[in-house]
């Protein structure tokens, strides 16, 4: 049993940690492009290692993806997807159970296995919703199975499985950037576009594996849960405004209200925002026409939709007492955080703002003393 999550706060024993390409992947792109990719990708890797240092020196061990440094963007510009830096977008532990969509890099499915090739799901192979499966059915060729065959896995004929296979169907990945579980509650965001179809499937699929006394909840958000509210202790939860009554789902919680970013102040994302419609920003870049170029051409998927996003939410706690933040000087959370007991550890961060991630982004905990 090498998986073992039951909660955000109980103290961190193994971490999966994100990694990214080198400098030198980008060898051959043109200098005004070239460089601020490069320089990315170099404070990347240490900020990462800064990290790394400070999950290891609290005690717990840190696995990473591995990549290889023999690759470059140029070989085959469109082959190359975002490197293994996010682990928490396709992946979620329950209990002592790994969940993962696999539409990631495949490092981070490939460590996951090294690290313990039992207790995966792998939740891109679950059966399709029912009733969705009606839906199609009737408009196939052949003579497909009925759903509880289907669903239990029965041998189908060639034909059906290449059918099904060339369905457009996509169930929802659970992620823990969009599910928290507090012991025998679990919370999933979502809007109502794309959760709907899929319920029954998690549903069944999680209290399968990890239990039927599990609880499973539902809250509306805009973007991942991680970047609206994130319970951080028994009692304690840092928040946006207007995520969800709290008196209703966490009565007599104490609630730390965080302002957003704030971009509509900031000029140069203003002016920026114009070329990428509010993605990502990097600083002193703003006027590089062959950056945003580039980027916009050629590395759609590795940057996500920084506008939406509030970093003082997304933090990693090692225990109950030790939180670990991108940004040290936000009096309102440190006045918080010794109210409730909590050491505010800084992680230098820098380009969060490009790769619309967070601590909690670039972390995925794997086990955690304590039980449910």
């Amino acid at each position: 049993m090498k998986y073992n999550i039951w909660n955000k706060w109980d103290p961190l024993k193994v971490c999966m940690l994100g990694n990214n390409y080198a400098p030198e992947f980008f060898n051959g792109i043109p200098n005004k492009a070239g460089d601020p990719l490069k320089r990315i990708c170099e404070e990347t890797l240490e900020d990462l290692e800064g990290f790394k240092t400070i999950l290891q020196d609290f005690g717990a061990e840190v696995i990473q993806p591995d990549m290889d440094r023999s690759k470059r963007f140029l070989d085959n510009p469109s082959r190359y997807p975002r490197g293994p830096l996010q682990p928490r977008d396709d992946q979620i532990i329950i209990g002592n159970t790994c969940f993962t969509h696999c539409k990631d890099h495949p490092g981070i499915v490939q460590t996951l296995e090294k690290y313990c090739n039992s207790n995966i799901v792998y939740t891109k192979d679950l059966p399709m919703p029912e009733s969705k499966y009606n839906q199609v059915a009737c408009f196939e060729s052949g003579d497909w199975p009925v759903y509880d065959d289907y669903a239990i896995g029965v041998e189908l004929q060639d034909f059906v499985k290449q059918e099904i296979a060339d369905l457009e169907f996509n169930s929802f990945p659970m992620s823990s950037s969009d599910c928290f579980l507090l012991d025998d509650r679990f919370l999933i965001g979502y809007n109502h576009k794309h959760i709907q179809p899929a319920k029954v499937s998690i549903e069944n699929t999680i209290q399968f594996h990890a239990g039927k006394d599990i609880s499973i909840e539902y809250t509306s958000t805009d973007g991942h849960l991680d970047a609206n509210f994130h319970p951080i202790k028994p009692g304690a939860i840092l928040s946006l405004y207007d995520v969800q009554n709290y008196r209703e789902t966490f009565p007599g919680w104490d609630v730390c209200y965080l302002p957003d970013q704030s971009w509509n102040k900031i000029k140069p994302f203003l002016e920026l925002k114009e070329k990428n419609k509010g993605k990502w920003w990097l600083a002193g870049e703003e006027d590089n026409d062959e950056f945003t170029h580039f980027v916009e051409t050629w590395l759609q998927d590795w940057v996500g939709y920084v506008e939406e996003t509030v970093f003082d939410v997304n933090v990693l706690m090692l225990d109950e007492h030790h939180c670990c933040v991108s940004n040290p000087n936000n009096e309102k959370v440190n006045k918080f955080f010794k109210k409730h007991k909590i050491e505010p550890i800084y992680v230098p961060w820098r380009h969060r703002y490009f790769w619309d991630g967070g601590l909690h982004c670039i972390t995925l905990d794997l086990y955690r003393e304590g039980k449910k």
